[in-house]
């Protein structure tokens, strides 16, 4: 345990005074507050990974110090506070701070005081440094995730795995000419911010969700052919916690138009002993095409020897008299792979994936439309139309990551019905956050229902523009609906469809411009009070269904993968 120590007279020989001195006013610290704040991403100060200080408020902004070995390396970590807001020295000397990160809009710095700390590599003349920074905060401590760096032809030349709650700082020293490499990043429950300098230069800076690559050097080709190809980029992580156990994900890559369809590219993800738990493939397609992409997962067994009382001595109440036997049982691993399907930069899956199915959650397989698709090529065209949802997330940092949505039928009698309001949701195709300033998209074929269906979005979620298009044809006419606890932005999945009957009328029903996907909200006077009772009556009605489903159903994988695929 490290000692909070007041003064260098304190210290003894082999120790020098470490000190945080903070110079940040009331004022400041109010200003300086994430627009979200939570125990996780609030400010604190820490040491070699190990909580000392926790500031939640204001008044526990307190200037800190502790006696630390001289001939080891420390690391200083300060959290959610500016990096003028602080001053750092060691056996009497300022120490520079270095380096700061912004992770949910949160800054953190490391300094690492004492001796032995890693240093820059230096570098021949035909080589250029490479560095990588790389924050992870606690709770990705308890998942796995992992980076690395390829050359031209693939080979890794830098990899690492960081620790909980450090900066870590990785260097290699890599040729100059002919120079193109691929960093990448991801895990099973990613959200981290990392750095990546290139001759001195940063090349990129992010906190990409679950994953993230960025290619750097003087002589990097297009992945495919930029006047008639499309880039479509896959990842997968698993991190695969049965030792000794191997298995394969098998995946298969369709080109679809309204009179074939073509496989061009298939293929295994192995897992198992020595091999990467991250995966990144890149495939080119036709430029404008539909492509549908399919994923399989194994059945994992393996037996395991139990040790249970024999039949014979179950019914004895002295522990002692019990006679154990070994059993021997076949187990079906549950496996949660994350990966993800991009193509032209536009992010059509995002997930945390639950495989094998089992009582009706998770999957044996999904499959992922992305590109140009139509309902001719795509879809059952008697009985099915084509959705088509983009999305673009905002470039600066607001309340929430999270775009929720839901696609389905708009009212339903029974609580049992209810998942017939959720045929899509945006647990489907992102799990987790929607990175800043990008683009994110949802193919699917649904029932031919018309204006009995909507598309359904939370208002406050952080989307500059979306467009809903029916068969290609995009719609524009949204309504607000009322409902106990708020409002949602509601587009009906048909032209010229009336209000529901269970929405808010008259002057209570809000006018919304989508046009081109932008939302203008328009002022909603009150109503009078017999309207206002009525509404809270069917309020609570609506809230009470809503209820039934249990948490399991909120979190099960996309029902339509069977039957509408």
């Amino acid at each position: 345990m490290v000692l909070q120590k007041s003064t260098a007279e304190a210290c003894n020989e082999t120790d020098a005074l470490l000190q945080v001195k903070f110079n940040i006013t009331e004022e400041e610290w109010d200003s300086s507050r994430p627009p979200y704040y939570s125990f996780r991403d609030g400010a604190f100060l820490r040491l070699q990974g190990n909580e000392v200080q926790h500031y939640e408020n204001f008044a526990d902004v307190r200037n800190y110090a502790a006696c630390l070995p001289k001939d080891q390396c420390s690391e200083v970590v300060v959290a959610g506070l500016p990096k003028d807001a602080y001053e750092v020295s060691f056996d009497g000397k300022s120490v520079d701070i270095g380096h700061e990160f912004f992770f949910d809009g949160n800054p953190v710095t490391s300094t690492k005081v004492g001796a032995n700390c890693t240093k820059p590599l230096i570098c021949e003349d035909t080589e250029t440094l490479l560095e990588i920074q790389y924050w992870s905060r606690i709770f990705e401590s308890f998942k796995a995730y992992s980076f690395r760096v390829e050359d031209k032809e693939g080979g890794t030349v830098l990899s690492g795995k960081p620790r909980m709650y450090s900066l870590e700082q990785s260097y290699a020293c890599l040729p100059k000419d002919d120079a193109c490499y691929t960093f990448l990043v991801g895990g099973m429950d990613h959200l981290s911010a990392y750095s990546v300098i290139f001759d001195g230069k940063l090349v990129r800076s992010s906190d990409s969700w679950l994953f993230d690559s960025v290619r750097f050097g003087g002589s990097c080709e297009p992945l495919c052919n930029q006047d008639d190809e499309s880039v479509i980029e896959f990842f997968l992580y698993d991190s695969n916690d049965w030792p000794g156990v191997g298995y394969e994900y098998k995946w298969d890559l369709n080109v679809t138009n309204p009179s074939s369809s073509e496989t061009v590219s298939s293929g295994v993800v192995p897992m198992g002993l020595g091999v990467s738990p991250l995966v990144h493939k890149i495939m080119c397609v036709p430029k404008s095409s539909c492509s549908s992409f399919y994923i399989s997962a194994p059945n994992v067994n393996r037996e395991v020897v139990y040790q249970v009382p024999a039949e014979n001595t179950t019914n004895t109440t002295d522990w002692n008299d019990i006679v154990w036997v070994n059993v021997t049982r076949n187990e079906t691993r549950s496996l949660r792979p994350a990966y993800s399907l991009t193509m032209d930069n536009v992010s059509y899956r995002k997930i945390r994936w639950t495989s094998p199915e089992i009582r009706g959650f998770g999957s044996d397989n999904q499959t992922t439309n992305m590109g140009s698709c139509t309902v001719e090529g795509l879809c059952d065209v008697q009985t099915q139309d084509l959705f088509d949802l983009e999305l673009h997330r905002s470039a600066t940092l607001e309340k929430w990551r999270l775009v929720t949505w839901n696609f389905g039928y708009t009212e339903y009698e029974t609580a049992d019905e209810w998942q017939l309001q959720n045929l899509l949701r945006f647990v489907y195709y992102n799990d987790g956050a929607y990175d800043l300033d990008s683009t994110y998209g949802a193919i699917e074929c649904v029932p031919k229902d018309g204006c009995d269906l909507s598309f359904n979005m939370t208002p406050g979620s952080p989307v500059d523009s979306y467009t809903v298009k029916k068969n290609g044809i995009q719609l524009d006419h949204s309504i607000e609906e009322g409902v106990l606890y708020g409002y949602k932005l509601m587009t009906p999945f048909g032209q010229n469809c009336s209000p529901p009957s269970n929405s808010l009328s008259g002057d209570a029903i809000a006018g919304i411009v989508v046009g081109s996907g932008h939302i203008t909200f328009v002022y909603l006077p009150w109503v009078g009070c017999v309207v206002a009772v009525g509404a809270i009556v069917f309020g609570l009605v609506w809230y009470k269904r809503r209820q039934a489903p249990s948490s399991e159903e909120e979190v099960a994988e996309d029902p339509l993968r069977e039957s509408l695929l």
